[in-house]
């Protein structure tokens, strides 16, 4: 694995760690409720047809690695995000897809999404390969800083014990992320199967987000930009964490989200 872009993380950048569904019957509950009827409560809000941009129906591994992540607000109100399997264990999405904000406090006080499920390859209301719950959450405690918005979920194995890169495969990841090339953008905004767009990448806010010139919404944040051949083994090089008339904007992957990877993998 190479080192990451900007070398090491600033030393401000504190890691936290959460434990969501450690416990055997957390992760029995975790499922029960997402398979049990949470999962179709959020799909009544899916778009079936006139999809903001095309399918994605080329398969490949991105068909395996790139799903759903359901979680449930310290509100009680669920929501879903996009996801990738990047590791052995481990899957990146968006540190804002696993907390909650608590408006005019700073990004430390955020309350914790509960009950993480992550379904890959999620289509019209299932999940070909089974749904797997988190054990454990890395990220920034200053979070909502440009270029810190990314978490990486060390998964729970399957209910049949096998590591969920054993089922689905992992992407390729990047912690050298440049711009300059072509990027393919995947995410579910609020559809019932994965989207998918493409574009020349550009750096936005300093260097640490990368702008890619297509739109989803809602929903797709945590999706991965993905450099190369995206029908074959692309590599994950930024995750999306919102967008504005003319592009999304993903944040880059360097030395924090290399070092919060390596924790979550090695445990």
């Amino acid at each position: 694995m190479s080192a990451g872009r900007n070398g090491p993380p600033p030393v401000e950048t504190r890691i936290v760690v959460h434990d969501d569904a450690s416990a055997g019957s957390e992760r029995i509950a975790a499922e029960d409720h997402w398979t049990g009827g949470g999962m179709a409560a959020v799909a009544r809000n899916d778009a079936t047809d006139d999809l903001v941009q095309p399918a994605w129906t080329a398969g490949g591994s991105i068909a395996r690695t790139v799903g759903r992540l359901y979680a449930s607000g310290a509100d009680g109100n669920s929501g879903a995000c996009t996801a990738t399997v990047v590791g052995v264990r481990t899957v990146i999405t968006a540190a804002h897809c696993v907390r909650t904000s608590v408006k005019g406090a700073p990004a430390s006080a955020a309350t914790w999404d509960n009950g993480l499920y992550f379904v890959p390859g999620y289509q019209s209301g299932t999940g070909p390969h089974g749904g797997f719950t988190v054990r454990r959450v890395r990220m920034a405690e200053n979070w909502q800083k440009d270029g810190l918005d990314v978490a990486m979920l060390e998964m729970n194995p399957g209910r049949d014990g096998r590591n969920i890169s054993e089922v689905t495969g992992a992407q390729p990841i990047s912690f050298l992320a440049e711009p300059g090339g072509s990027a393919h953008f995947f995410g579910y905004p609020y559809t019932d199967r994965v989207l998918h767009c493409s574009g020349d990448t550009t750096w936005a806010s300093g260097k640490t987000l990368l702008r890619v010139p297509c739109l989803m919404g809602m929903g797709s944040s945590g999706g991965p930009y993905i450099s190369g051949d995206a029908a074959a083994e692309g590599t994950v090089v930024a995750v999306n964490i919102s967008g504005d008339g003319d592009a999304s904007y993903g944040t880059a992957l360097g030395a924090f989200a290399q070092l919060i990877y390596q924790q979550s993998e090695s445990t």
